[in-house]
């Protein structure tokens, strides 16, 4: 019977230590809280949206941050906690929302959503009248277009790589070259503008800005960037520059530095493929790549203000060319004028708006 007892005694103790360690209250690989939304949360610029989460298990604090920014932090929270957030002075574009966790013995677990920022404006409709054309040549493949002083400039890009590659003065009556300056193969031109004497010049994937004389064409300097370059323009004080995606860079004419950045939405989502662009009076107009579509631009915002549809310029040009596509937006600001023409166009199209 004693040999019972003490059997029972050990094994008493021994399950008082093991048995803990399959049914133990430690929490630590338990969900202890979430965000009470799965997928990203949409919200439309200037109002407040709402941004719930619940605390399951025991935490001994909780912030929450915005793009790795700390809104607010709350000490042994419990329960369903719902935290109010005004975009009134928030740029359009994704947000990283963050919960971070600490326990009592230092350990911290994340929980990580989005948050889109969308527009506010639904875009108008507005379509193109033709009210002119002139020849363009059919073997330019157009990349940035621009008038300056009532010249008419144009850069092109090099898709087979053959250093086609140039920047040129176009006589608006016979589509010619007037002057030209070309780049060999490897350089793929991208997007031009003029600014003050000089005309800059972006390329594609080859990191690089260059910058010539507007009246003679000589090399002055050259940028460096990271990333693809696709459309440039300048407002008066800043160059302006898409790479292909939603978003716009603002830079310094004299360092190429970046100023700030803009994503560009509609109250639908992103726009992107964002390619050539033009500022005219106060806007941005932008080419989307592989659309008979130009969208305007606020650019303090981002916000679409209007999508035009180019659907008859593009019906007038030969199909199956490689890479035809609506292509280059010029405003001669001298005389009111609005020029849109494609890659491989044999035309340039005077246009007006019809709003």
């Amino acid at each position: 019977m004693k040999k019972i007892l003490v059997f029972v005694l050990i094994f008493g103790l021994i399950g008082a230590f093991i048995i803990p360690l399959f049914f133990s209250d430690d929490t630590t690989d338990e969900i202890k809280f979430q965000f009470q939304f799965n997928e990203n949360l949409l919200v439309t610029s200037g109002q407040s949206v709402t941004i719930p989460f619940e605390i399951i298990n025991a935490v001994q604090s909780i912030d929450l941050l915005v793009n790795g920014e700390r809104l607010k932090t709350w000490n042994n929270p419990k329960g369903i906690i719902k935290f109010k957030f005004d975009t009134k002075n928030r740029l359009l574009g994704s947000y990283s929302l963050e919960l971070v966790a600490k326990l009592s013995d230092g350990a911290e677990f994340r929980d990580e959503r989005l948050m889109i920022i969308l527009s506010d404006i639904i875009p108008e409709k507005w379509d193109v009248k033709i009210l002119n054309s002139y020849p363009h040549l059919e073997t330019s493949f157009t990349q940035g277009l621009a008038f300056d002083l009532g010249k008419l400039y144009e850069g092109t890009g090099d898709p087979n790589q053959t250093g086609a590659t140039k920047i040129a003065e176009i006589d608006l009556e016979s589509g010619q070259m007037k002057r030209n300056l070309g780049l060999a193969a490897p350089y793929f031109g991208e997007g031009i503008t003029i600014f003050g004497d000089d005309l800059y010049q972006l390329t594609w994937k080859n990191q690089k800005c260059l910058v010539y004389d507007k009246k003679t064409f000589a090399s002055k300097k050259e940028f460096t960037y990271t990333g693809e370059g696709w459309g440039l323009c300048n407002d008066g004080k800043n160059l302006i520059m898409s790479d292909g995606s939603q978003r716009l860079y603002f830079r310094d004419p004299k360092t190429f530095q970046l100023i700030k950045t803009i994503e560009v939405y509609s109250d639908q989502g992103q726009i992107n493929y964002l390619n050539e662009l033009e500022y005219i009076e106060g806007l941005i107009y932008a080419n989307i790549w592989m659309s008979n579509s130009i969208a305007v631009i606020d650019p303090l915002s981002g916000k679409i203000k209007a999508i035009i549809n180019a659907d008859e310029l593009v019906s007038l040009q030969k199909q199956g060319l490689n890479g035809n596509v609506l292509n280059g937006i010029a405003y001669n600001s001298t005389n009111k004028k609005l020029y849109l023409t494609g890659k491989y166009w044999s035309k340039l199209f005077e246009v007006q708006i019809s709003k």
